[in-house]
């Protein structure tokens, strides 16, 4: 169980395999703030890729750096929040 942390962010991996990739975003409780993932409407992998590194805002699926500089101009982090790759 993670420790509870306010200022502390964790980028969780849920899936990485066969094309698919599904991550969530959890904060310093334990409760998931942001998801993302590369599949489209019909649940399959879309053959653009994921939209966040497409639009720039991360350079590749596990960029915390570039996830956490989108979540803070989303206002889903605040500016001195830390995110780091995996829980606890």
């Amino acid at each position: 169980m993670q420790a509870t942390h306010p200022d502390r962010h964790h980028l969780v991996v849920d899936l990485d395999e066969r094309g698919s990739f599904k991550a969530h975003v959890e904060d310093g409780a334990g409760q998931s703030v942001f998801e993302f993932s590369n599949e489209g409407e019909n649940g399959w992998p879309d053959e653009d890729g994921l939209w966040l590194i497409n639009d720039g805002y991360m350079k590749h699926k596990t960029d915390v750096s570039g996830l956490r500089e989108y979540l803070v101009a989303m206002q889903f982090m605040q500016p001195h929040q830390q995110l780091m790759l995996g829980g606890a």
